[in-house]
């Protein structure tokens, strides 16, 4: 019961996924706001209907459009019954359309759902995972910083010195504005990380950390920034960091027919204590 659960679960999640990026990227509902929700219960007459996925696009003004879709992740095809049971959640949910979608469906399914012209049958082909190519080279690139050196100068007349800064003790100022000076540098340094990433191949190199070194310089205006009332004139960031690459497995693959395919990715676990987990949407295949 739990696989078939889990199987259920990742079509409904694919099917979800695949909607939202159709809702999001059509040029007519750009101006519209559209909810998603899956295994939404709805009470009719006392009575209690599961919809698997339950999407409403408010057109403005008062006017609302319901769409719902059935998604069975079944070995064995879909027989009529069932289509019989979604043509009732249609009317109960009072929906403009349903879609009903399943790797197969008896001829007498099909049949049956001509009955409805709100009902549209679609087919869905889950792909092996381990035979999935991954598109783009996809994967993802974590910055963890290790170590940070930072150096300002200040302008006298006599010419530019170091000044030496503890920088949970002083006083800062940016654009005329108080900052807090620690918060300020890790923000330099995060700078300094993102550029010199931008230049690291990391689709060419497998998964694993990779240590980097960093150094960022800032110049600054007439009394633009300040210590402890001190006019600086520059500041130079240095880091040393770890990039990590990660290349997490496909474990998912669904194409629907006629609107798009979703992979999803295996977990990642951050060295910051994040669980992070993607998924790529793409157009149905020509």
């Amino acid at each position: 019961m739990a696989i078939a659960a889990q199987k259920g679960n990742a079509l409904e999640a694919a099917v979800a996924a695949i909607e939202r990026q159709i809702l999001a990227t059509t040029p007519a509902l750009r101006e519209k706001t559209f909810v998603i929700e899956s295994k939404k219960i709805i009470c009719v007459g006392g009575v209690r209907h599961g919809v698997d996925i339950f999407v409403t696009i408010d057109l403005g003004r008062g006017y609302k459009s319901i769409f719902i879709f059935e998604c069975k992740n079944w070995k064995k095809s879909v027989g009529k019954n069932e289509i019989v049971v979604f043509s009732e959640k249609i009317d109960m949910a009072r929906a403009q359309h349903g879609y009903f979608i399943a790797k197969s469906f008896t001829r007498d399914a099909k049949a049956q759902a001509k009955k409805d012209a709100r009902m549209t049958l679609l087919l869905a082909t889950e792909h092996d995972p381990a035979s999935v190519p991954v598109p783009f080279h996809f994967h993802f690139v974590n910055t963890v910083i290790e170590n940070v050196a930072v150096h300002c100068e200040t302008q006298h007349n006599s010419g530019a010195k170091s000044v030496p800064i503890d920088i949970d003790a002083v006083d800062a100022v940016l654009d005329s504005a108080k900052v807090n000076l620690r918060e300020l540098i890790l923000k330099w340094s995060q700078d300094a990380c993102n550029e010199s990433v931008n230049k690291f191949r990391s689709e060419d190199v497998p998964e694993g950390a990779y240590d980097r070194v960093a150094d960022l310089t800032l110049n600054f205006l007439e009394r633009q920034f300040l210590v402890d009332g001190t006019v600086m004139a520059s500041a130079t960031v240095s880091v040393n960091f770890k990039v990590h690459v990660f290349r997490p497995p496909v474990i998912s693959s669904f194409e629907v027919e006629s609107r798009g395919r979703s992979l999803a990715f295996g977990p990642i676990s951050t060295p910051q204590g994040t669980t992070l987990q993607y998924r790529i949407v793409m157009g149905p295949s020509v």
